[in-house]
């Protein structure tokens, strides 16, 4: 039956149903100003306003000509509610082709037509199912065959995902699903799209005259949810437990994680049929095909941020309305995709060229910094560089920034590449930002959406060995530190992975960028949950925020994502950091590491029968107990009040004399203690393992007030350097000057200090502080239970500011590789890029185990 409540002529669009879907639908066909009508089987209410646009209509079985003439003749017909006769099918297409012409058809359909595995829209699907034979004879009575013999459908099938928006609420739905912990613990994966969605897919059908038409699609948001991780999140309410609900559903969760040695969410997703639930993800729907036909992406993206759920989204990920489409922009630097997401995810070439625009503001925004003119000179600073960065190295940078930026040649520049090691720079011509643009785009980049931070890497592949070689190829994940950034790998990533054949090692070289620094998004997932006004995420930190051992699972997930199962890792600065809790979390894929860092509290007592394993926590942590300012004298320093203290001039003038020779023989003594024990009891330090113990005690004195910055007030400092790049590049400058043992180019500084500023992420560089650990690096590494338990290396530079003793690094990590150089400091990579390539080379040539 069919009742008009106006006259409709053609329309462009045509509703049969409306319901839900009409209710994010409607309002964008009046806001695009496309005709169309809807209809609904409820009659019309007088108390309603009138609507000319809706017609009351019910499709009939059989499906007649009769009832169908009131229906306006349109462009496009969408049919929402669900078909589940073939027949019907049929005689709806046949007599409203006869009444009004071809027209093009789109049929609302459910995800639910695929079962466990895989999926993509061109998957094999349900059968049996009625509603999907209906959607697939729709298609059928609608195609036709160009001359070419290519598919011209006249209608598409758009299979969506969990629906939700408006009054249809993920919360809600969680409440029935987690109901109680058994129908929790049956839980595995979810997909959702949100209603806004929705009528974007079925406009840009509508507006295509002929991408996607003829076959079906799948339409999410383009992630993969653990219901486990969601409903942690959710904390929906519980019928059962109307008092304590959300502590309810995380208490639920975290027992069944325990209950089944689940370490983290969300589960990965089942890659072989005997994976099953609850420790995979049974079911996966590849949602990015349909967004990509367009060049779209959905303008939701995600649960955690599209949710009505009591949640309002954090200011680290809102974002700006456009007024003009009326729907939420996507950050056009980051392009934070928001969500809990697996190992699905696709990986997207990535582009990592500057704009001239972003180059050129920079170029303005250092003017203006520059304008408001320094002291002329800082009289308290004198000649020493130990105050920070000193006036004059900070206006040659500040002096040759722009013309490198617009590739000049600037005096300071000349200046100061005589006073450094120019050993990387071939000429002029390199010491531009141009040049750096063209070598950082020689690599290979790419994005990978993980869990919510979408990751930027580079990916250097070896060349495949010939056949009867016994080259060995070995995955192996390089992790940079702050201040630095993947830039600093440039220079060894290709002598890593193409050494060339007589090299017995060659290298599937991965370098990412950190969570917020350069390309990277920030982890995304946070939200301020309005009960309560705090911030809450799907991470392991307060808050649920990014810890450490979050970073290291989604690097772990990277390599998992490109199909590496064993791989090595090479680090330094915050990277060791991230190395130790990725071999802690994962040994069965991190085979083998190297370390350029490693702040070590002291070596390690060993009983010599038990050996390490069998060794108590605090027998091992024994030597923990004498201070590092001990380690640092002689003999402990157990006689330094005679050799050159009080007593040095007593006993006739001799004590200076005794003491030397009482240290001589304690050294002596203590060393072959220590032989004996094939090592179990650490030996005495060296001279210069000892001036490099006082210089890391200088450094964490003087020089890590930083840190502590970074650690306790990272917005306040953030909105600061934020505000001025020359800011910035005196509060970085600083740390590339203080922390090499070999002034670097100014246009090494620069081009790192270009792409943070063009890239605005130097405040969310400093973030992953905020969590660190309140013992500091070296006693966490110290710790028993963080040790390193794979075959590692490690290169000793001596300028390294927090330097360990190699008894001190082997407290720490299953030591079997050293090598200790006569130059180097902390950034290794950029420094001695030709010594660390030969280091890497030889130490995993020697430790790796396969």
């Amino acid at each position: 039956m069919v009742q008009r409540s106006a006259a409709a002529g053609s329309v462009d669009v045509l509703l049969l149903g409306s319901g839900w879907t009409g209710s994010f639908l409607i309002p964008l066909l009046h806001q695009k100003r496309i005709r169309f009508a809807y209809t609904s089987r409820s009659p019309p209410d007088e108390n309603d306003p009138k609507d000319d646009n809706k017609l009351q209509f019910q499709l009939t079985n059989p499906v007649t000509k009769q009832s169908l003439r009131p229906l306006p003749r349109a462009s496009t017909v969408v049919i929402i509610f669900p078909i589940n006769n073939i027949q019907q099918v049929d005689d709806l297409v046949h007599q409203y082709e006869q009444l009004h012409g071809s027209t093009r058809w789109i049929q609302l359909g459910s995800t639910g037509i695929w079962g466990p595995g895989r999926h993509s829209s061109s998957s094999p699907f349900d059968e049996s199912n009625a509603r999907a034979a209906a959607e697939q004879r729709l298609l059928h009575v609608t195609a036709a065959r160009r001359a070419d013999n290519s598919n011209a459908g006249r209608a598409a099938v758009l299979n969506l995902a969990g629906l939700y928006g408006g009054q249809r609420q993920p919360r809600n739905f969680a409440s029935r699903v987690g109901a109680s912990k058994q129908l929790l613990a049956l839980k595995g994966s979810v997909h959702f799209v949100h209603g806004q969605d929705v009528a974007r897919a079925i406009l840009l059908l509508h507006h295509s005259h002929s991408a996607g038409w003829g076959r079906r699609w799948i339409v999410s948001d383009t992630r993969v949810y653990d219901w486990w991780q969601l409903f942690r999140f959710l904390r929906p309410a519980l019928p059962d437990h109307p008092q304590d609900s959300p502590e309810t559903a995380q208490r639920w969760v975290n027992e069944l994680l325990e209950e089944n040695s689940i370490r983290t969410l969300p589960r990965p997703i089942a890659n072989k049929q005997a994976q099953r639930l609850p420790h995979y993800l049974e079911r996966a729907l590849e949602g990015h095909e349909f967004w990509q036909l367009f060049n779209e992406k959905p303008s939701v993206k995600s649960v955690y941020s599209g949710g009505e759920h009591g949640l309002q989204p954090g200011t680290a990920s809102t974002s700006s309305y456009d007024k003009k489409s009326g729907y939420v922009a996507r950050d056009a630097r980051n392009d934070k995709l928001i969500g809990s997401s697996t190992q699905s995810f696709v990986v997207r070439d990535f582009d990592p060229t500057i704009s001239e625009d972003k180059i050129q503001e920079l170029i303005e925004r250092i003017e203006a910094d520059a304008q408001r003119k320094l002291p002329t000179k800082a009289d308290f600073e004198g000649e020493y560089e130990r105050f920070g960065l000193t006036h004059d190295r900070f206006c040659q940078l500040r002096d040759a920034w722009i013309p490198f930026l617009r590739s000049e040649s600037a005096s300071s520049t000349s200046d100061q590449d005589q006073s450094g090691d120019s050993s990387s720079r071939t000429g002029p011509d390199h010491d531009t930002w141009a040049a750096e643009q063209a070598r950082i785009s020689s690599f290979s980049h790419y994005k990978v959406l993980i869990e919510d931070v979408d990751l930027h890497f580079i990916h250097e592949r070896a060349n495949p060995p010939a056949a009867e070689s016994k080259i060995k190829v070995i995955p192996l994940l390089l992790l940079h530190g702050w201040p630095g950034s993947f830039h600093e790998f440039l220079d060894i990533i290709k002598p890593l992975a193409h050494p060339g054949n007589l090299t017995p090692v060659h290298f599937d070289v991965v370098v990412p960028s950190h969570p917020g620094y350069i390309f990277s998004s920030a982890a995304a997932g946070l939200a301020r949950d309005s009960r309560t006004g705090k911030l809450v995420g799907t991470h392991s930190g307060p808050d649920g925020d990014l810890l450490v051992k979050d970073v290291a699972r989604i690097m772990h997930k990277l390599m998992m994502t490109l199909g590496y199962r064993n791989y090595a890792i090479q680090a330094g600065d915050w990277g060791a950091a991230v190395l130790r809790s990725m071999a802690i979390q994962f040994p069965n894929n991190v085979r083998a590491t190297h370390l350029n860092f490693c702040p070590s509290q002291g070596p390690n007592l060993v009983v010599p029968v038990l050996g390490r394993s069998l060794t108590p926590h605090w027998v091992l942590q024994l030597p923990h107990l004498v201070s590092k300012q001990r380690y640092s004298q002689k003999a402990l320093g157990l006689f330094s009040s005679w050799s050159q203290g009080e007593h040095s001039s007593s006993l006739c003038g001799t004590g200076a004399a005794v003491g030397r020779l009482a240290e001589v023989v304690a050294e002596a003594a203590w060393k072959t203690v220590s032989l004996l024990s094939l090592g179990s009891i650490p030996g005495p330090l060296s001279q210069q393992e000892r001036e490099c113990l006082i210089r890391g005690m200088e450094f964490t004195a003087t020089g890590s007030a930083y840190a502590a910055m970074h650690a306790t007030r990272p917005s306040t400092l953030g909105l600061v350097l934020s505000r001025s790049p020359l800011c910035t590049l005196a509060w970085v400058g600083e740390k590339m000057y203080a922390w090499t043992d070999v002034t670097p180019d100014a246009s090494t500084i620069l081009a790192n200090m270009t792409m943070y500023e063009t890239t605005d992420s130097i405040a969310g560089s400093f973030y992953p502080y905020r969590n660190r650990d309140p013992r500091g690096p070296s006693q966490i590494a110290s710790d028993p239970n963080n040790y390193i338990h794979q075959p590692t290396g490690y290169s000793n530079f001596p300028m390294e500011i927090i330097q360990a003793p190699k008894s001190f690094v082997k407290g720490s990590v299953n030591l079997q590789w050293y090598r200790s150089h006569d130059q180097g400091g902390h950034f290794a990579a950029l420094e001695q890029p030709a010594r660390l390539v030969q280091d890497v080379t030889d130490c995993f040539a020697e430790i790796w185990p396969f």
